[in-house]
């Protein structure tokens, strides 16, 4: 059901990967539509998480929702779907972040019932 509804984001137009990454960083499911460094991707996931959670604490704007890292080759978005799983979408240039956003909002339930 898991890599199901990771199939669907990554059919979603300009997304090259999406995962599902535990809190430690390793990856628990994938699915990419181009060559990606999936244990790179967990690891960094995971630290980029703890930080942005420890600047929300830290300059008192609340708990961590999700990140959004714009690249030169196209963004990266990171979502807390649990406390302790973290959903990364790795995008192309020109992606239209306006409904990865809207779909990654739509499927996170579905995603938390699947882990």
């Amino acid at each position: 059901m898991l890599k199901r509804i990771l199939g669907d984001l990554a059919k979603v137009e300009g997304v090259n990967a999406a995962a599902i990454v535990g809190r430690d960083g390793f990856i628990i499911e994938h699915v990419a539509n181009i060559q990606v460094d999936v244990d790179a991707l967990g690891a960094m996931a995971s630290t980029s998480v703890g930080t942005s959670e420890a600047m929300g604490i830290e300059l008192g704007k609340g708990t961590f929702e999700q990140v959004l890292v714009e690249l030169e080759k196209g963004p990266i978005m990171l979502s807390l779907i649990s406390a302790n799983e973290i959903l990364a979408i790795v995008a192309e240039h020109g992606a239209n972040i306006g409904r990865i956003r809207y779909e990654v909002k739509k499927n996170k339930d579905r995603i938390a019932a699947a882990l």
